[in-house]
């Protein structure tokens, strides 16, 4: 499979906030987080109703670290774009598209550990004026002192090719995670490491057979200290449902330990995808197609320092 099949996994269906069956609730919502309860057993729908609406996609998801800006995906105007809801005067604001929203496909983004950038997969053209692309490069725009997003920039080579990348991570470091279905995989996509070396990106090297499968493997979230990863792959032997989140801890000396399966707490019979971490490092976030549609759903995070080798607890 490859990443523009992947795109097709969600439908295009046009996203309106108003059309949130409890469309009034926003300004009644208080505090960090909306206020919310996470879930600590099991995974759960995300803001039911209100974020994760009933008939409309959403995915992808990332709270700033004070828990008071909220970013996520939704499709707007027939196309995937990155919306933004924060806390003004006490009250959360509507959702709305950020500034640097355009009639390109913007997806599958993550926020870098200090909030200020937005990594994410778009078929922008790579130059003004340029073509639309057929498969998906890896974009990034920054907070400007105003406190708005700048023009995407397209980061270029080594790390963006003609066969697709998409699903960026950064870690504390700068170092970048991405998935592509680079000829030099193991299977169908795979998840690659660009180290950030003197302000720019080495090129990227497969993450191995300890992460990577004969399936496809792809959507990686890196830990900001790279302690861990959390990534989807489909259809392992251990699969709970079709895809599903899996986790890896790093070694002392730089490998990997196998990939792990995240259990019952996180996956599902259904299709589990776009892990992340919340900057303050209390929740897991993900998209599951567990009411038939992409919805957001989150848990506790400590069920990553409970799947941790002894070794390493």
């Amino acid at each position: 499979m490859n990443i523009n099949k992947k795109m097709l996994l969600v439908p295009m269906l046009f996203f309106i906030v108003t059309n949130c069956t409890r469309q009034n609730d926003f300004s009644a919502l208080r505090g960090p987080y909306f206020g919310q309860k996470a879930p600590v057993e099991q995974a759960e729908v995300f803001m039911d109703g209100i974020i994760s609406t009933i008939k409309n996609p959403e995915m992808c998801a990332a709270f700033t670290m004070d828990g008071r800006e909220f970013y996520y995906n939704a499709t707007y105007k027939n196309h995937w774009t990155i919306l933004t809801t924060k806390i003004v005067n006490g009250k959360w604001t509507r959702p709305k598209p950020i500034q640097c929203t355009s009639d390109y496909t913007d997806r599958d983004f993550t926020l870098s550990p200090d909030g200020n950038r937005i990594f994410f997969g778009s078929n922008r053209p790579r130059k003004k004026g340029g073509q639309i692309l057929k498969s998906l490069d890896i974009f990034v725009t920054e907070r400007i002192p105003t406190g708005q997003w700048s023009e995407p920039k397209n980061i270029g080579y080594p790390i963006n090719t003609d066969h697709g990348e998409n699903y960026p991570s950064i870690a504390q470091n700068g170092n970048l995670y991405f998935f592509s279905n680079r000829k030099d995989g193991l299977g169908g996509c795979d998840i690659y490491k660009a180290k950030f070396i003197n302000g720019r990106y080495t090129k990227p090297e497969n993450l191995g057979s300890a992460i990577n499968s004969k399936k496809n493997d792809w959507d990686a979230f890196i830990a900001p200290d790279e302690s861990y990863i959390i990534f989807s792959s489909q259809n392992r032997d251990d699969t709970i449902g079709g895809q599903d989140l899996y986790i890896s801890y790093r070694n002392r000396d730089g490998t990997w330990t196998r990939a792990k399966n995240m259990g019952p707490k996180v996956n599902s019979e259904y299709a589990e995808i776009c892990p992340s971490v919340s900057l303050d490092g209390k929740y897991i976030f993900c998209t599951s197609r567990r009411r038939g549609k992409a919805d957001i759903y989150w848990v506790d995070a400590r069920v990553i320092d409970q799947l941790k080798p002894e070794q390493y607890k």
